[in-house]
């Protein structure tokens, strides 16, 4: 089950065609496995679209754009949340960051 539906990816990123839904779909998915992967410990699975946290809804559909949008600036902001050094300055990273417990050096 998606954490954020086709609809709200819509309406969030204002697009209001329905040819692209299949890669909408596949871009969501993708984007959903990036910001679940940068938590950690890992979320708890029984989320839903109607019980995610906000901040994480919020992130998968900035994911969902930069995927869209696969200019440098947008794929930076994706590749930076992998690795322990991820910048907090990435915004999804800083919405993100309190979800993540600090790794010991």
């Amino acid at each position: 089950m998606s954490l954020v539906t086709l609809e709200q990816v819509k309406a969030a990123l204002r697009i209001d065609y329905d040819d692209q839904d299949l890669d909408l779909t596949l871009k969501i998915a993708q984007a959903e496995d990036i910001i679940l992967d940068f938590i950690q410990p890992a979320p708890d699975p029984a989320w839903d679209e109607t019980t995610v946290p906000g901040r994480v809804s919020a992130a998968i559909i900035m994911g969902v754009d930069c995927l869209l949008d696969d200019t440098e600036e947008k794929m930076a902001m994706l590749s930076g949340l992998s690795g322990t050094d991820a910048d907090p300055k990435n915004p999804i990273a800083a919405l993100l960051w309190r979800l993540r417990d600090p790794t010991l050096a």
